[in-house]
């Protein structure tokens, strides 16, 4: 009895940790739309504020065989993943224009206004543009 009662408990537990895996994921086409209309296929920025580290993260990667999305905005209180992080993510994007020949400088103060980040203590931004090397850089006021 002990044993069976051991089989089904790490049976559900398996259950629930691969479902929860899965909440970042994003529909191919859509995110093949982010690489189309921005030729980013991968993007993280951390933000820190003097009142809160990692005020805002977020993260998007586009793979050949699956792609996720991941918002997190801990000043209004948002936690987004999949389709709904990416809906957000291209939201600021669009005010962001990003430009893979734009200088470091430029990224980092572009990136912080397009997520409504202007007074940041310390931005960590990864991008790879596609047919660019990756960049990362990393900027404390």
């Amino acid at each position: 009895m002990k044993k069976i009662f051991s089989f089904i408990f790490l049976v559900q537990l398996l259950l629930i940790a691969s479902a929860c895996s899965d909440q970042n994921i994003v529909p191919k086409e859509k995110a093949g739309n982010v690489v189309d209309t921005y030729g980013i296929k991968t993007f993280t920025v951390t933000i820190d504020t003097k009142e809160q580290k990692e005020a805002l993260h977020v993260s998007f990667t586009e793979k050949k065989d699956r792609s996720e999305a991941e918002y997190s905005n801990k000043k209004d209180e948002i936690s987004l993943h999949g389709e709904k992080a990416l809906k957000k993510i291209m939201a600021a994007f669009e005010k962001l224009e990003p430009d893979p020949e734009a200088d470091e400088t430029e990224l980092i103060t572009k990136t912080a206004e397009a997520f409504d980040f202007k007074d940041y203590k310390m931005i960590r931004l990864e991008v790879t543009f596609k047919g660019y090397d990756p960049k990362e850089i990393m900027f404390s006021k």
